[in-house]
This record gives C-alpha cells, structure tokens and sequence, in this order.
C-alpha cells in the first residue's frame, strides 16, 4: 500500500563535499589539480601522476625592447557535470619557469592568469587578469629560473554555469630583457604534477641537442586552483 502523505519521504538534495569552507562569505572550496597526459592539458580533483611534470612551449625569439613578449600560453579546463554557482576569490597556484638559449642580464619574466566562463560558443572573463613577475640577472644559457607563485582573481558576483558548461583557466608566460642588440631566444613552462614530483631532463630539444627542464630541482611543480562555490544555505 502507497502512502500519500506529501512530504513524508521528501527527496534528498546531492550530497556536495568541499575541501574546505569559507563560512564567512558562505561558499564552499573545491581544489582541482592540474596535469598533463600526452601533451594534453587537464584537472582533477584527487592527487594522480601526471603523465608529465611539465608542459613548455617552443623557443621564442624575445627582442630587446623592454617589453614583455609571450613565450608560452595554456589551457585547464573544469566541465560541470551540473549547475554551479561560482562566486569570491578564484585561488592558482602556478609553478612556472623559463630558460634561455644564451647568456642575459637582466632577464624579466612573468606568469598571468585569465579566468573565463564558456558556454561552448562563446568565452566571457571572469575577474581581471592577474600576474607575477620576477626578475633575474646574469641569466646564462639553458639556465632554469623558475617560481612558485599564488595568484587571486576575484569574482565579484555570482556566475552561474549550466551542466556542460565550463571553467577555463588560461595561464600565459612571458620574458622581456634589455641585454644589449638582437634577439634571445626564451622557452617558458609550467609545472603541472599533481603528486609534485621534482621535474627532471626528460625532453629531448633536438634543436640545441639539450635535454629541458623547466622547473628548478626540487621545487613545487603541483599546479592548484581553489574555486569558490556558493553554498545552499
């Protein structure tokens, strides 16, 4: 026999666990990893073995005119499997390096982080782009200088997202340099291990026959993102 009784057995909302809660501001914090596998980009929110601690781009041919000229651009991606809410301070920690197929001093380099809600047609930014920049001297050929750095973009307000839509982060590295006429050639490069191996010389630049790494030994090269999500209460 069915009780009709409304109420008696109301449905259960989906059980949602965050890593850690920010009751203040009333969201909740998931952290996403990410990694690369064969060369592609991804997240996920346990601890894996990234199929390579680090992504790096080409050599790029860095003039001297004292300003910042890109030197790698990548791509991690979140898809929501149901609707999200995002809103608060969007938290990245980035491991990011370079090197330089000669000698330069100074040498000036950055990491930026661009945020963005896709819809799959369409890219909308979220917050402002935000960067960090360090500076080294007497940087000298196919030395690594790399940083761990933390970077903040806040969403002012609530952005929702459909099921299927996503969460883009688009992280960009740049050099500049004022080391006398012509060009150096600068290749730039995250860290993206989730378990934080130490990187190592494990791809072959059959340009220059030298083996790349773009994180100094021994340092962080896990990549975290904290995304803020608005809690049901």
């Amino acid at each position: 026999m069915t009780l009709g009784i409304p109420g008696l057995f109301p449905p259960r909302n989906e059980l949602v666990n965050y890593d850690y809660f920010d009751i203040a501001n009333g969201v909740g914090v998931d952290i996403y990893y990410g990694f690369s596998m064969a060369g592609t980009p991804g997240t996920s929110t346990t601890i894996i073995s990234s199929g390579m601690i680090h992504t790096t781009g080409d050599f790029v041919a860095v003039t001297n005119a004292g300003t910042y000229q890109e030197v790698f651009t990548i791509d991690f991606e979140i898809i929501f499997n149901m609707p999200k809410n995002i809103k608060g301070d969007i938290l990245a920690q980035i491991p990011f390096g370079v090197i330089a197929d000669g000698n330069i001093s100074p040498l000036n380099f950055k990491s930026t982080l661009s945020v963005y809600h896709y819809d799959g047609s369409s890219a909308t930014q979220m917050g402002s782009t935000v960067s960090s920049e360090l500076r080294e001297e007497n940087v000298v050929q196919f030395e690594i200088n790399s940083h761990l750095t933390m970077l903040k973009v806040n969403q002012a307000t609530v952005k929702h997202f459909k099921k299927g839509e996503i969460l883009r982060f688009t992280i960009k590295v740049y050099g500049k340099h004022t080391a006398g006429a012509g060009n150096q050639d600068v290749r730039g490069g995250v860290g993206n291990d989730p378990i934080d191996r130490t990187d190592a010389k494990i791809e072959l630049d059959t340009a220059t026959s030298t083996e790349l790494q773009i994180i100094e030994t021994n340092k962080p090269t896990k990549m975290e993102f904290h995304v803020p999500f608005v809690l049901p209460i």
